[in-house]
């Protein structure tokens, strides 16, 4: 594990695991609307060394993507198909971003 961790490193480690978990469909994205995302930081956490992303503790992750450019606000999300509401941290997508 590291020690130290630049902003720029955690953000870019933690989008890296947050691909991957998608790709791999590890992670959920729980966001209807297709220029959101909406993800559960824990899961990408928790995700990151079944998918081989090394990850800063997550007391320090949640500061580093609170400064993320793409990120908007945490808030409490419904899925798709009506299930339970769980807290999310909700992304523009990449391709809103673009």
């Amino acid at each position: 594990m590291r020690d130290t961790w630049t902003q720029d490193q955690m953000i870019e480690r933690f989008w890296s695991a947050a691909n991957k978990g998608l790709e791999h469909e590890v992670i959920k994205n729980h966001s209807i609307d297709p220029k959101l995302l909406a993800i559960r930081l824990v899961a990408v956490h928790a995700a990151s060394e079944q998918l081989g992303v090394a990850l800063p503790p997550v007391y320090l992750l949640r500061k580093a993507v609170r400064r993320c450019p793409r990120f908007l606000r945490i808030r409490w999300v419904r899925g798709p198909k009506g299930t339970r509401a769980v807290s999310c941290w909700i992304f523009k997508a990449l391709a809103a971003v673009e």
